[in-house]
């Protein structure tokens, strides 16, 4: 049972119909999004929390963060297998709504519109026994081939971590673009050198790929690009900040 009509209770209800798991039932407080999720991976559907049908193997919360502990204990479960999606929620918060618990978290961003390639995206499991937790992983392993087991704090680090390496790049990606068309710059000069960056990380020493005048100590170049950012306030300090964290982790390596 999927509960959330949402992007990622879309995908996640998808990839596991598309597998041969019985999806019985969608449950969504919006009727149109979850009659158009429960026809697509032909399941139930009903729009009160309370109304669960309590045959399936698994109740998979796929809602918001703040509206996880409430949805849980409107379900009226006793110990039905449960779990959350979030990466920074802890799997204690589910404790109040049912004695067999979880998380199944999916590292990705997700979109309706857009398809997603549930096999190359990690998913990170975490359960209150070591039963729970193996129906997990397997239930992981039949959309996913990069599954770990990770426990709240862990996955509250990966969960941060990947603002940097998402939410953050792709900001800086914004500035790029936002600096370029004041130039009148297409922004897509800078496509290829974003994908080749973006390829070099695939190997575990990713700073060892670092470039840019920070990394070579060209103070000349990088106070030039600060004198051309003057008038942009924050993307200076942004620069600036940067560079400097750039510096001291070189040295702090050497």
């Amino acid at each position: 049972m999927v509960i959330g009509a949402g992007n990622l209770a879309t995908h996640l209800a998808l990839a596991l119909h598309r597998k041969g798991v019985n999806v019985i039932q969608i449950l969504n407080r919006s009727r149109l999004a979850g009659e158009k999720l429960a026809r697509r991976v032909k399941a139930g559907y009903h729009a009160d929390f309370s109304a669960a049908d309590f045959k399936a193997d698994l109740f998979l919360l796929a809602v918001s963060d703040t509206a996880i502990e409430d949805v849980a204990k409107s379900l009226g479960l006793k110990d039905q297998l449960l779990v959350h999606t979030s990466g920074s929620v802890d799997m204690a918060v589910l404790s109040k709504a049912s004695s067999n618990i979880g998380v199944f978290y999916p590292l990705q961003t997700f979109s309706k519109n857009k398809r997603i390639n549930f096999g190359s995206i990690p998913l990170c499991i975490e359960a209150n026994t070591h039963e729970n937790e193996e129906k997990l992983l397997q239930l992981a392993k039949l959309i996913s081939k990069k599954t770990r087991v990770l426990d709240s704090p862990q996955r509250k680090v990966l969960h941060m971590t990947a603002v940097f390496a998402g939410n953050f790049s792709n900001f800086m990606y914004t500035i790029a673009e936002d600096l370029l068309k004041k130039h009148g710059i297409p922004f897509s000069l800078l496509k290829p050198l974003i994908l080749q960056t973006a390829a070099a990380a695939r190997h575990e020493d990713v700073f060892s790929g670092q470039t840019g005048p920070a990394i070579r100590g060209d103070a000349r170049i990088m106070d030039e690009h600060l004198e051309m950012l003057a008038k942009h306030g924050v993307y200076m300090e942004i620069y600036d900040l940067i560079s400097k964290s750039i510096i001291k982790h070189k040295n702090r390596n050497d």
